[in-house]
């Protein structure tokens, strides 16, 4: 039976409804899945953005031990907080020294470099192991050590000095290296230490003499197992100048005097040490100073160059 016009109109405005409505719906359920995956997206950014990082429970003022019944472990926003804030993986690389095994072998206890309030996020560099620091004790860079290929920052090294004619001489021991990063990338040439003026100024001392002697080689060579291993007997010996100057400086602590006051007194042991560097020093004078000079240039130029990188990748145009 033939359909009249109005029923024709009325079926034809029932489908185009109809199509309409599953068009109007088919967008919405676009919406949503695109909503809900973006909401999932942002939620897997945030999981791995997320940090576990130690906030102080109580405070601890300065020197007092760092200890886990101290802090409290906070899940936040890890681009919210410093770099270096502490993990619970950095606190015990810092306590626990282990074996090849995953042994422990040794409990280091750490202090507070400074007053640490309530709520404060813990940072690397608020914290020390226990005995490391003295009142004249700094951070220094140096980037003229020709280091191992798998360096890594937390392993403990002692920096020697070679001459050319084959003698080798601990300068300082037993020292943790931090190896600087350049936007999330360890810096090639640039090493930091902790040390003490009388350490600081007979490594300057050694610093200059290998750039004076050709064919010298001033090195770093790390410990295998530095919990069990103790700290090497450092063998090098400065110049008399330098002896003067760490005798006269109020700044040097007298037991680390006493130490290396203690090799350059005995007469046998410091011509032994002594002998080779200055026969070397005295070989040619004035290209010793040259080179002397032109190391010392190469030595600023490097510095320059990571302090650029440095304050480019904290996003500024300097």
């Amino acid at each position: 039976m033939a359909k009249n016009p109005m029923q024709r109109k009325a079926q034809n405005s029932f489908l185009l409804g109809m199509l309409i409505t599953l068009l109007i719906t088919g967008l919405i359920i676009a919406f949503l899945i695109l909503q809900l995956t973006k909401l999932t997206k942002a939620q897997k950014q945030a999981e791995i953005s997320t940090k576990t990082v130690y906030v102080v429970a109580q405070d601890i003022e300065s020197g007092e031990p760092v200890t886990v019944d101290k802090l409290i472990s906070k899940q936040v926003d890890g681009t919210t907080i410093p770099a270096n804030a502490l993990t619970i993986t950095d606190l015990e690389e810092k306590t626990n020294i282990l074996d090849e095994n995953g042994n422990l072998i040794k409990k280091i206890e750490v202090i507070s470099k400074i007053k640490l309030m309530q709520g404060t996020v813990v940072t690397a560099d608020m914290i020390a192991e226990k005995g490391e620091l003295t009142a004249d004790l700094r951070q220094q860079e140096y980037n003229m050590f020709i280091m191992p290929t798998q360096l890594m920052t937390g392993q403990y090294v002692d920096v020697r000095l070679r001459l050319p004619n084959g003698k080798d001489y601990i300068v300082v021991s037993h020292k943790r290296i931090t190896i600087p990063e350049n936007e999330g990338a360890p810096s090639l040439t640039t090493v930091s230490l902790n040390l003490n003026e009388v350490e600081i100024l007979t490594l300057s001392c050694a610093i200059v003499e290998s750039y004076k002697i050709n064919g010298s080689l001033l090195y770093v060579n790390q410990y295998i197992e530095p919990g069990l291993q103790g700290a090497a007997t450092p063998t090098y010996i400065p110049d008399d100048d330098t002896i003067n100057l760490i005798n006269k400086d109020p700044n040097c602590v007298a037991e680390a005097k006493q130490e290396l006051f203690k090799r350059n007194n005995d007469a046998s042991n410091k011509t032994a040490v002594r002998n080779p560097i200055n026969n070397g020093l005295n070989e040619n004078s004035d290209a010793a100073t040259d080179n002397a000079v032109n190391a010392l240039k190469e030595e600023i130029k490097r510095a320059q160059e990571e302090r650029q990188k440095y304050l480019e990748s904290l996003g500024g145009t300097y």
